[in-house]
Protein backbone atom coordinates (compact mmCIF):
# COMPACT_ATOMS: atom_id res chain seq x y z
CA UNK A 1 0.00 0.00 0.00
CA UNK A 2 3.05 2.31 0.55
CA UNK A 3 5.20 1.67 -2.77
CA UNK A 4 4.21 4.90 -4.64
CA UNK A 5 3.36 8.03 -2.92
CA UNK A 6 2.00 11.25 -4.25
CA UNK A 7 3.54 14.51 -2.47
CA UNK A 8 2.04 18.24 -2.69
CA UNK A 9 4.78 21.10 -2.99
CA UNK A 10 3.70 24.34 -2.29
CA UNK A 11 6.89 25.47 -1.81
CA UNK A 12 6.24 26.56 1.69
CA UNK A 13 8.35 26.40 4.84
CA UNK A 14 6.21 23.58 5.50
CA UNK A 15 7.43 21.42 2.54
CA UNK A 16 10.68 20.68 4.03
CA UNK A 17 9.40 19.44 7.10
CA UNK A 18 6.72 17.37 4.96
CA UNK A 19 9.68 15.61 3.05
CA UNK A 20 11.55 14.38 6.47
CA UNK A 21 8.71 12.11 6.54
CA UNK A 22 9.98 10.90 3.40
CA UNK A 23 12.55 8.23 4.88
CA UNK A 24 10.34 6.73 7.66
CA UNK A 25 7.61 6.14 4.54
CA UNK A 26 10.60 4.50 2.91
CA UNK A 27 11.45 2.70 5.44
CA UNK A 28 8.07 0.70 5.98
CA UNK A 29 8.26 0.12 1.65
CA UNK A 30 7.46 3.44 0.09
CA UNK A 31 9.73 2.38 -3.04
CA UNK A 32 8.48 5.43 -5.46
CA UNK A 33 8.05 9.80 -4.40
CA UNK A 34 6.15 11.55 -6.71
CA UNK A 35 6.82 15.57 -6.13
CA UNK A 36 3.72 17.67 -7.31
CA UNK A 37 3.68 21.05 -7.85
CA UNK A 38 0.60 22.91 -8.92
CA UNK A 39 -0.15 26.43 -10.05
CA UNK A 40 -3.17 27.85 -9.59
CA UNK A 41 -4.47 28.49 -13.38
CA UNK A 42 -7.05 31.27 -11.67
CA UNK A 43 -5.55 34.14 -11.70
CA UNK A 44 -3.89 33.92 -14.89
CA UNK A 45 -7.05 33.01 -17.13
CA UNK A 46 -7.68 36.07 -18.49
CA UNK A 47 -6.12 35.52 -21.42
CA UNK A 48 -8.39 33.38 -23.54
CA UNK A 49 -7.37 30.63 -26.13
CA UNK A 50 -3.54 32.38 -25.19
CA UNK A 51 -1.04 31.05 -23.09
CA UNK A 52 -0.24 33.42 -19.54
CA UNK A 53 3.14 34.51 -20.78
CA UNK A 54 3.73 34.63 -17.16
CA UNK A 55 2.82 31.07 -16.44
CA UNK A 56 5.56 29.55 -18.71
CA UNK A 57 8.08 31.58 -15.54
CA UNK A 58 6.33 30.46 -13.12
CA UNK A 59 6.41 26.53 -14.54
CA UNK A 60 10.51 27.22 -15.18
CA UNK A 61 10.31 28.41 -11.16
CA UNK A 62 8.49 25.66 -9.85
CA UNK A 63 10.83 23.22 -11.96
CA UNK A 64 13.82 24.09 -10.71
CA UNK A 65 12.62 24.68 -7.19
CA UNK A 66 11.51 20.66 -7.29
CA UNK A 67 15.28 20.74 -8.09
CA UNK A 68 16.48 22.59 -5.16
CA UNK A 69 14.20 20.30 -2.95
CA UNK A 70 15.32 17.40 -4.64
CA UNK A 71 19.48 17.99 -4.16
CA UNK A 72 18.85 18.74 -0.39
CA UNK A 73 17.09 15.20 0.23
CA UNK A 74 20.27 13.95 -0.88
CA UNK A 75 20.77 9.81 -2.10
CA UNK A 76 17.60 8.25 -1.63
CA UNK A 77 16.15 4.58 -1.14
CA UNK A 78 13.35 5.65 -3.33
CA UNK A 79 12.85 6.68 -6.84
CA UNK A 80 12.13 10.42 -7.18
CA UNK A 81 10.17 12.11 -9.66
CA UNK A 82 8.94 15.54 -10.26
CA UNK A 83 6.19 17.15 -11.80
CA UNK A 84 4.63 20.88 -12.38
CA UNK A 85 1.14 21.51 -13.99
CA UNK A 86 -1.29 24.45 -14.36
CA UNK A 87 -4.73 24.22 -13.57
CA UNK A 88 -7.39 23.93 -10.87
CA UNK A 89 -4.90 22.50 -8.00
CA UNK A 90 -7.68 19.85 -6.57
CA UNK A 91 -8.24 18.30 -9.66
CA UNK A 92 -5.00 18.00 -10.84
CA UNK A 93 -3.89 16.36 -7.53
CA UNK A 94 -6.75 13.80 -7.91
CA UNK A 95 -6.16 13.46 -11.61
CA UNK A 96 -2.57 13.05 -10.87
CA UNK A 97 -3.02 10.46 -8.06
CA UNK A 98 -5.04 8.31 -10.15
CA UNK A 99 -2.69 8.50 -13.56
CA UNK A 100 0.48 7.83 -11.69
CA UNK A 101 -1.53 5.18 -9.63
CA UNK A 102 -0.45 6.08 -6.37
CA UNK A 103 -0.76 4.78 -2.99
CA UNK A 104 -1.69 7.52 -1.48
CA UNK A 105 -1.62 11.49 -1.55
CA UNK A 106 0.26 13.17 0.66
CA UNK A 107 -0.46 16.57 1.81
CA UNK A 108 0.71 19.05 4.44
CA UNK A 109 -2.09 21.53 5.89
CA UNK A 110 -0.80 24.63 7.41
CA UNK A 111 -1.81 24.59 11.63
CA UNK A 112 -4.96 27.51 12.63
CA UNK A 113 -1.92 29.79 13.81
CA UNK A 114 -1.58 30.49 9.63
CA UNK A 115 -4.44 31.95 8.94
CA UNK A 116 -3.84 34.05 5.64
CA UNK A 117 -2.49 30.36 4.62
CA UNK A 118 -4.88 28.18 5.11
CA UNK A 119 -4.89 25.12 2.89
CA UNK A 120 -7.75 23.18 4.82
CA UNK A 121 -11.09 24.24 3.28
CA UNK A 122 -9.90 24.94 0.30
CA UNK A 123 -7.13 22.63 -2.13
CA UNK A 124 -6.94 19.88 1.02
CA UNK A 125 -10.78 19.98 1.95
CA UNK A 126 -11.66 19.17 -1.94
CA UNK A 127 -8.62 16.53 -2.51
CA UNK A 128 -10.24 14.47 0.49
CA UNK A 129 -13.68 14.66 -0.94
CA UNK A 130 -12.71 13.75 -4.93
CA UNK A 131 -9.90 11.52 -4.37
CA UNK A 132 -10.61 7.89 -5.19
CA UNK A 133 -7.49 6.71 -2.63
CA UNK A 134 -6.35 7.51 0.23
CA UNK A 135 -5.11 10.98 1.37
CA UNK A 136 -3.23 11.60 4.51
CA UNK A 137 -3.19 15.20 5.94
CA UNK A 138 -0.59 16.26 8.21
CA UNK A 139 -0.85 19.44 10.53
CA UNK A 140 1.37 22.07 10.58
CA UNK A 141 1.86 22.26 14.20
CA UNK A 142 2.92 26.25 15.15
CA UNK A 143 4.98 27.13 17.52
CA UNK A 144 6.34 31.20 17.97
CA UNK A 145 4.61 34.05 18.87
CA UNK A 146 1.91 35.78 16.20
CA UNK A 147 4.64 37.46 14.70
CA UNK A 148 7.13 34.40 14.07
CA UNK A 149 5.08 31.71 13.67
CA UNK A 150 6.97 29.07 12.42
CA UNK A 151 6.18 24.92 11.59
CA UNK A 152 7.15 22.15 14.23
CA UNK A 153 8.58 19.09 12.34
CA UNK A 154 5.76 17.37 10.39
CA UNK A 155 7.29 14.14 11.37
CA UNK A 156 8.19 12.31 14.56
CA UNK A 157 7.69 8.57 13.93
CA UNK A 158 4.82 8.71 11.81
CA UNK A 159 3.89 5.07 13.09
CA UNK A 160 5.42 4.91 16.52
CA UNK A 161 1.47 4.20 18.13
CA UNK A 162 -1.59 3.84 15.62
CA UNK A 163 -5.31 5.25 16.12
CA UNK A 164 -7.68 3.55 14.04
CA UNK A 165 -11.06 4.90 14.12
CA UNK A 166 -14.13 3.08 13.27
CA UNK A 167 -17.82 3.46 13.19
CA UNK A 168 -18.73 -0.56 12.03
CA UNK A 169 -21.15 0.26 10.00
CA UNK A 170 -21.47 -1.02 5.91
CA UNK A 171 -18.92 1.71 4.44
CA UNK A 172 -16.35 0.95 7.69
CA UNK A 173 -16.30 -2.89 7.14
CA UNK A 174 -15.51 -1.95 3.01
CA UNK A 175 -12.19 -0.24 4.03
CA UNK A 176 -11.13 -3.36 6.12
CA UNK A 177 -9.24 -4.77 3.53
CA UNK A 178 -7.25 -1.60 2.91
CA UNK A 179 -6.86 -1.38 6.69
CA UNK A 180 -5.49 -4.62 6.90
CA UNK A 181 -3.06 -3.84 3.56
CA UNK A 182 -1.65 -1.29 5.73
CA UNK A 183 -1.03 -2.64 9.10
CA UNK A 184 0.95 -5.47 7.39
CA UNK A 185 3.44 -3.01 6.26
CA UNK A 186 4.50 -1.80 9.65
CA UNK A 187 4.36 -3.28 13.59
CA UNK A 188 3.53 -0.50 15.58
CA UNK A 189 1.41 -1.04 18.36
CA UNK A 190 -2.25 -0.10 17.79
CA UNK A 191 -5.39 1.37 19.43
CA UNK A 192 -8.65 0.30 17.81
CA UNK A 193 -11.25 2.99 18.66
CA UNK A 194 -14.79 3.26 18.56
CA UNK A 195 -17.10 6.04 19.37
CA UNK A 196 -20.32 5.30 19.31
CA UNK A 197 -23.34 8.14 18.86
CA UNK A 198 -26.96 8.35 20.39
CA UNK A 199 -28.38 9.32 23.88
CA UNK A 200 -31.83 8.75 25.66
CA UNK A 201 -34.93 10.57 24.07
CA UNK A 202 -37.82 11.29 26.14
CA UNK A 203 -40.33 9.36 24.02
CA UNK A 204 -39.74 5.63 23.71
CA UNK A 205 -37.33 5.17 26.22
CA UNK A 206 -37.63 1.61 26.87
CA UNK A 207 -36.75 0.66 23.26
CA UNK A 208 -34.22 2.88 22.32
CA UNK A 209 -32.57 2.01 25.55
CA UNK A 210 -32.69 -1.37 24.27
CA UNK A 211 -31.52 -0.91 20.64
CA UNK A 212 -28.66 1.40 22.05
CA UNK A 213 -27.69 -1.64 23.98
CA UNK A 214 -28.13 -4.27 20.90
CA UNK A 215 -26.14 -1.41 19.10
CA UNK A 216 -23.19 -1.57 21.88
CA UNK A 217 -22.91 -5.23 22.18
CA UNK A 218 -22.60 -5.97 18.44
CA UNK A 219 -19.90 -3.07 17.99
CA UNK A 220 -17.96 -4.30 20.54
CA UNK A 221 -17.87 -7.79 19.05
CA UNK A 222 -16.90 -6.50 15.55
CA UNK A 223 -14.32 -4.38 17.46
CA UNK A 224 -12.27 -8.02 18.88
CA UNK A 225 -13.09 -9.32 15.83
CA UNK A 226 -10.96 -6.52 13.95
CA UNK A 227 -8.67 -6.60 16.80
CA UNK A 228 -7.92 -10.23 16.67
CA UNK A 229 -7.10 -9.74 13.09
CA UNK A 230 -4.87 -7.19 13.05
CA UNK A 231 -2.64 -8.85 15.69
CA UNK A 232 -0.46 -11.37 13.72
CA UNK A 233 0.97 -7.84 12.26
CA UNK A 234 1.03 -5.34 15.31
CA UNK A 235 3.02 -5.52 18.49
CA UNK A 236 0.10 -4.77 20.30
CA UNK A 237 -3.83 -3.92 19.57
CA UNK A 238 -5.54 -1.92 22.48
CA UNK A 239 -9.10 -1.86 22.31
CA UNK A 240 -11.32 1.44 23.26
CA UNK A 241 -14.99 1.99 23.33
CA UNK A 242 -16.62 5.12 24.23
CA UNK A 243 -19.29 7.26 23.64
CA UNK A 244 -19.97 10.85 22.70
CA UNK A 245 -19.11 12.94 19.53
CA UNK A 246 -16.80 11.23 17.49
CA UNK A 247 -15.32 14.35 15.52
CA UNK A 248 -14.42 15.76 19.24
CA UNK A 249 -13.59 12.44 20.82
CA UNK A 250 -11.28 11.43 18.15
CA UNK A 251 -8.77 13.71 18.23
CA UNK A 252 -8.95 14.04 22.18
CA UNK A 253 -8.50 10.96 23.05
CA UNK A 254 -5.40 10.48 20.05
CA UNK A 255 -3.63 13.43 22.17
CA UNK A 256 -4.48 11.86 25.27
CA UNK A 257 -2.82 8.01 24.03
CA UNK A 258 -0.36 10.27 22.35
CA UNK A 259 -1.11 8.65 18.84
CA UNK A 260 1.11 9.71 16.39
CA UNK A 261 -1.36 8.84 13.36
CA UNK A 262 -4.93 9.15 13.13
CA UNK A 263 -6.58 6.35 10.67
CA UNK A 264 -10.50 6.73 9.37
CA UNK A 265 -12.55 5.69 6.93
CA UNK A 266 -14.88 7.71 4.80
CA UNK A 267 -16.97 7.12 1.51
CA UNK A 268 -17.49 9.18 -1.46
CA UNK A 269 -15.30 10.43 -4.40
CA UNK A 270 -16.23 12.96 -7.45
CA UNK A 271 -19.63 11.80 -7.76
CA UNK A 272 -20.62 12.58 -4.16
CA UNK A 273 -18.18 14.20 -2.62
CA UNK A 274 -19.54 13.83 0.85
CA UNK A 275 -17.49 12.32 3.86
CA UNK A 276 -18.94 9.59 6.17
CA UNK A 277 -21.19 11.24 8.31
CA UNK A 278 -18.79 14.69 8.36
CA UNK A 279 -16.87 12.62 11.20
CA UNK A 280 -13.34 12.59 9.32
CA UNK A 281 -13.86 16.07 7.98
CA UNK A 282 -14.02 17.18 11.34
CA UNK A 283 -11.14 14.96 12.66
CA UNK A 284 -8.89 16.48 9.66
CA UNK A 285 -10.19 20.03 10.92
CA UNK A 286 -9.39 19.46 14.57
CA UNK A 287 -6.72 17.31 14.99
CA UNK A 288 -2.86 18.66 14.74
CA UNK A 289 -2.00 14.68 14.55
CA UNK A 290 -1.52 13.30 11.01
CA UNK A 291 -4.63 11.86 9.46
CA UNK A 292 -4.81 9.27 7.01
CA UNK A 293 -8.41 9.00 5.58
CA UNK A 294 -9.09 5.86 3.65
CA UNK A 295 -11.39 6.19 0.93
CA UNK A 296 -14.38 3.52 0.63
Amino acid sequence: MLEKVLFTVDFSPFTDNLLGCAEELASVGMTEMVLLHVIDAKPYADYGDHANPAVAGLEKEANEALDRLIEKMGMTSFLVKKMVKTGNPALLIVDTAREENVSFIFMGAHGKGFINRLILGSVSEKVIKLSDRPVMIQQCRTKGDADNLACENACNLLLEHVLIASDFSKYADKIEPSLKEFTTTFCAPITLLHVQEGGRSTWGWDAQYREEKRRTKQNMQKMRELATSLEPYCRKVRVSFVKGNPGILIPKIADEIGASLIIIGAFGHRTTGILLGGVAEKVVRESERPVLILKV
